[in-house]
């Protein structure tokens, strides 16, 4: 219901997996991007360790240009845009690329620049229009918070896809650096407009994605297929 109050996602009735009430989110194209799709929901208790698993498909209509997010998890105060890393704060996000490649963007304590990191894939896999995908995020943050133990992994039908091992997220033991939420925060961008979706004409244009199935679950869950 928390996801229902932001203006640019409603119900899909028959549009989700198997014709299920499917989770319509409208990418509204402007001046950075598209505009922000961002909700967080607080897990009843905060964790060292979850998945979150969803399932997506890109709507036929849905352009991929530059990149933008998708969902992830974070601490009770994350870190995204950019923004300095502090001690009780990091994020991991799953996102897409150029053409659809997915890709784990992380905010850790050790990260090199001012943004979070992506890895080098040699062989990545790409989302494509049209179908449905079942993406499981598997994270455990470090423990304790000196130790560079955590973990993300990112997984597609089953398949791993991307991971970043070894990670310092927090850099503080305390309840607040844990895995507390379940961040819907799904955008192109970017903060240019050559990550904005447009329509043949060039203007910015809106297009859709649906989501299905979305949970989180304590420890690894790693789903094999949409709507399993």
């Amino acid at each position: 219901d928390q996801l229902l109050e932001h203006d640019s996602l409603t119900l899909a009735p028959g549009a989700g997996v198997d014709d299920s009430t499917g989770l319509c989110a409208e990418y509204k194209g402007f001046d950075r991007g598209s505009e922000r799709i961002v909700t967080h929901v607080f897990l009843p208790e905060p964790g060292l360790e979850f998945s979150l698993n969803y399932d997506v498909r890109f709507g036929e209509d849905f352009q991929f240009v530059k990149g933008g997010k998708l969902l992830g998890l974070g601490p009770k105060k994350h870190v995204a845009g950019g923004r300095p890393v502090v001690p009780g704060g990091w994020s991991a996000r799953v996102t897409f690329k150029e053409g659809g490649a997915a890709r784990l963007y992380t905010y850790h304590q050790d990260q090199p620049g001012q943004y979070g990191d992506r890895l080098p894939l040699e062989k990545p896999f790409y989302f494509k229009q049209g179908q449905y995908y079942a993406v499981s995020l598997h994270v455990r943050v470090n423990e304790p918070a000196d130790a560079a133990n955590g973990f993300s992994r990112l997984y597609v039908d089953g398949n791993l896809v991307d991971s970043h091992e070894g990670l310092r997220f927090r850099g503080e033991d305390s309840d607040a650096s844990l895995i507390n939420k379940f961040m819907f925060s799904s955008f192109h961008g970017g903060h240019r407009p050559e990550w904005a979706p447009r329509d043949a004409d060039g203007n910015f244009t809106t297009v859709h994605a649906i989501f299905d199935n979305i949970s989180v679950h304590e420890g690894e869950r790693v789903r094999p297929a949409p709507g399993r």
